[in-house]
């Protein structure tokens, strides 16, 4: 009787952890994809929206490490998209450019980073609701979400149109991530960030807020590379998030 009702009781918990999580996950995702799109041209009204919603971000339910990844992300963000700015990659539309991008580049790297980091620990609690930690399935899942992972590599190094040092970086990146990036929480902020990030960015470029160079999709405006861009980043982000926390396993949120 006592097994039944600490089982029922284990359930409930993962269920109200996995609500907890993606509740919030999904309002402050809403509320970021219309920050951008709905104040694009008052940049001071997306810099404070950013704001509010990396505030709550930090103060509500944060998992160990995601301070310290809105933190990583805005750091290592905003010199990239400076850098590749200049080197002519995209260009942004939007008033009041600051070295050629907005003034909230670092509020949305930050957010979005962590968000992706929030979402993946709902992905695992559903995951939980349904296998166990270490069981032969949950293994064997893991190895399945390699599949699109390893897909994605796969497509853009067969359709992608760069220079051949530029193709040898993203095969050497397909190499590190099947050493390194193995665990389940790893590549679930990686399919997380990849998708959310390419639909996010994919929207943003048909409304005309910013535009590539010379996209693959001439017709969308986009590239093959995209996906694995948004995933690499994330899974670098929670990585150095992770190990900066320290005391917490890699594997676990």
């Amino acid at each position: 009787m006592v097994d039944e009702k600490s089982k029922k009781g284990g359930l409930l918990l993962k269920v109200w952890r996995f609500a907890d999580h993606l509740l919030l996950s999904v309002v402050v995702a809403g509320t970021l994809m219309a920050s951008v799109t709905l104040t694009w041209h008052e940049p001071v009204w997306t810099t404070v929206l950013l704001s509010l919603c990396l505030v709550i971000q930090g103060a509500l339910h944060p998992g160990p490490g995601d301070r310290l990844a809105m933190l990583t992300a805005a750091l290592l963000g905003t010199p990239a998209e400076i850098a590749e700015v200049h080197l002519g990659e995209w260009t942004y539309y939007a008033p009041d450019l600051i070295w050629g991008v907005p003034m909230w580049i670092p509020l949305i790297w930050a957010n979005l980073f962590v968000l992706f980091r929030r979402l993946s620990r709902s992905w695992t609690a559903i995951l939980d609701m349904g296998f166990e930690k270490e069981g032969v399935l949950r293994r064997r899942l893991g190895m399945v979400l390699v599949v699109p992972i390893i897909g994605l590599w796969v497509s853009a190094l067969l359709l992608m149109d760069k220079p051949p040092l530029v193709q040898g970086l993203y095969a050497l990146m397909i190499l590190l991530t099947a050493l390194f990036w193995r665990t389940e929480m790893d590549r679930l902020v990686f399919l997380t960030g990849g998708i959310l990030g390419a639909v996010g960015e994919f929207v943003c470029v048909q409304l005309g807020y910013w535009s590539y160079f010379n996209p693959l999709f001439k017709d969308f405006g986009v590239d093959i590379t995209l996906p694995l861009d948004w995933g690499l980043s994330a899974v670098i982000i929670h990585r150095i998030a992770s190990r900066w926390q320290g005391s917490q396993p890699l594997q676990r949120p």
